[in-house]
């Protein structure tokens, strides 16, 4: 059926992806809003509906660092090497 035909009731209309008239009966909503027609419409794809699982990174026995210890320059020698 051709998009500039009379049909009461039905307007005419544009696919958003490919550009060509059709009726607005014809056309149906993607699942981003567009309107398009049967040859550019696909469905959303199920990936889209994953959900990540939250990660459980916790440490273990987990315990404050040590107190950092500075050298002075005479408290290591040379036989210390």
């Amino acid at each position: 059926m051709a998009g500039d035909t009379f049909i009461l009731g039905d307007s005419n209309a544009i696919c958003d992806c490919c550009g060509f008239q059709f009726k607005l009966s014809q056309l149906r909503k993607r699942w981003d809003g567009a309107m398009v027609c049967s040859k550019d419409w696909e469905p959303r794809h199920p990936q889209d509906f994953v959900k990540a699982r939250p990660e459980r990174n916790h440490v273990k026995n987990a315990r404050p660092g040590a107190e950092p210890r500075f050298v002075g320059p005479n408290e290591i020698t040379a036989d210390d090497l």
